[in-house]
């Protein structure tokens, strides 16, 4: 089964605040929102900056919540290997600006902007809240659950062991690099053939 990896959303990449951590339980318990420790984690961001897709997927929300702000959903196009079973990820962007870029269903990839940082919702400041969620299909194709739903996160997991250490930015000029390297190689196969 394929591991599932991710791009950096923004660069520089720089958490503010990890998966867990409990330092603001106060301030979201007094704004209605009970639970465990940090949701995902906080990434330093300048008002305006873009926000790029983190892997390969399909746009399953972009809109508004009262609490989270400005947002968008991608959902992976394919199952990943996720503690001994086949799952699908789904990847979450909170706190954008008001115009989001994309739509719902529409597929999308690493270097594609989705969104710019603001400080939309329950925020302190500009930054992207940024969370990863393992979910399996139901019996319909409009059926999703959340496979760690009762784990006091939302079912949100720690991200950060996913990262593949390259900014979403990048994507696109290596992915380009490989496609010319390939055709080179493929043009040597031909001439040793």
């Amino acid at each position: 089964m394929n591991q599932f990896r991710l791009f950096y959303p923004i660069r520089p990449h720089e958490v503010t605040q990890k998966f867990g951590e409990t330092k603001y339980l106060d301030y979201y318990k007094d704004n209605g929102v009970v639970f465990k420790g940090h949701t995902g984690i906080d990434l330093y961001a300048r008002h305006g900056q873009p926000v790029y897709a983190t892997h390969e997927g399909e746009v399953v929300y972009a809109g508004s919540d009262a609490k989270e702000g400005y947002g968008v959903v991608l959902r992976t196009l394919q199952p990943y290997e996720y503690k001994g079973q086949e799952i699908y990820f789904k990847t979450i962007y909170w706190h954008l600006i008001k115009d989001i870029p994309v739509r719902v269903g529409q597929k999308i990839g690493p270097g594609d902007i989705i969104g710019y940082a603001d400080s939309t919702g329950l925020s302190t400041g500009d930054h992207l809240h940024f969370a990863l969620k393992p979910q399996l299909k139901g019996e319909n194709d409009w059926t999703w659950y959340n496979l760690e739903d009762k784990n006091g996160y939302f079912g949100a997991i720690d991200p950060l062991p996913y990262f593949n250490g390259i900014a979403s930015q990048d994507a696109m000029g290596i992915l380009q690099t490989l496609k010319s390297l390939l055709s080179v190689l493929t043009k040597l196969i031909s001439l040793i053939k």
